[in-house]
C-alpha cells in the first residue's frame, strides 16, 4: 500500500474538494501543502501538517519522504488537479519514477474555466506559465494562436502577466479586437468573469489566481 498520496484540492473552494481527497487526508500521519491548501483540510487533519513554500519546497518533501520511509503516510496537497501542472511532476522528481505513489485527482481551474466559459477544452491550446517563461513556451503561444485554436492560459502573476501577454499576442499578429476572457478567483466568493479585448487588456490589472482566455475571431 502507497505512504504517499498526492492529493487535487480542487480550484479553491471547499464545495469542490471531493470526498476521497477528504478522507485520504483523515488518514495520514503526516499533510504537506501550501497554507491555502491546508486551509480547506481544517477540520480533517489529523496529524503533523507542514506548510510549504517555494523555499522550503525541497527540504520540505524530502523531509516527508523520510517520513513515509520508515512507515508513516503522507499527504501532499496539490491544487487543482496533481497532474496538471501540480504536485506530481516535482515530487516524482525527488521520490523517483517508480516510487509506490497513490494520486488523487482534483478539479483544476482550467476545468471551472472552461465550465464558466462553456468551452470544450479537450479542442483548446492549454499553455502554462507557472513553471516558467521561456522563448519554447512563448514560441508555442505565438504558433497555437496563428491555428485558430481557443487558447486558455495560466499567466506568471509576476513576470508575464495577462497584459503581457496580450500585448506580447499583439506583436505576433493576433488582432487587437481579439476577444480575451478573464476568470479571477474562480469558486470563491470574489470570484469575476471579465470579458473585453486583446488590446484592452494591454492596460488592465488581474488577480494572481487568474485564468486568461483568447478566442481568436
Amino acid at each position: 500500500m502507497a505512504k504517499i498520496h498526492i492529493v487535487g484540492v480542487g480550484p479553491g473552494s471547499p464545495e469542490y474538494v471531493t470526498p476521497i481527497a477528504r478522507k485520504t487526508v483523515q488518514k495520514v500521519n503526516i499533510v504537506v501543502g501550501a497554507e491555502r491548501a491546508l486551509n480547506l483540510f481544517q477540520n480533517d487533519i489529523k496529524g503533523e501538517k507542514v506548510a510549504l513554500t517555494a523555499k522550503n519546497f525541497q527540504e520540505a518533501v524530502e523531509y516527508a519522504v523520510k517520513k513515509a520511509e520508515k512507515g508513516l503516510e503522507v499527504a501532499f496537497l496539490s491544487t487543482g488537479d496533481p497532474c496538471f501542472f501540480g504536485l506530481l511532476r516535482p515530487v516524482l522528481k525527488i521520490v523517483g519514477e517508480n516510487a509506490d505513489v497513490n494520486v488523487v485527482p482534483g478539479i483544476s481551474s482550467i476545468q471551472a474555466c472552461a465550465a464558466r466559459l462553456k468551452i470544450c477544452w479537450d479542442e483548446a491550446g492549454l499553455i502554462s506559465f507557472h513553471e516558467g517563461v521561456d522563448a519554447q513556451k512563448k514560441k508555442k503561444l505565438a504558433e497555437s494562436s496563428k491555428e485558430g485554436k481557443t487558447l486558455i492560459i495560466l499567466p506568471d502573476p509576476k513576470v508575464f502577466t495577462p497584459s503581457d501577454i496580450a500585448r506580447f499576442l499583439i506583436s505576433e499578429g493576433l488582432g487587437e479586437k481579439t476577444t480575451v476572457f478573464i476568470c479571477e478567483n474562480l469558486t470563491l466568493d470574489d470570484e469575476r468573469v471579465f470579458s473585453s479585448s486583446l488590446k484592452e487588456i494591454t492596460s488592465l490589472n488581474f488577480s494572481s489566481l487568474c485564468i486568461m482566455v483568447v478566442k481568436p475571431l
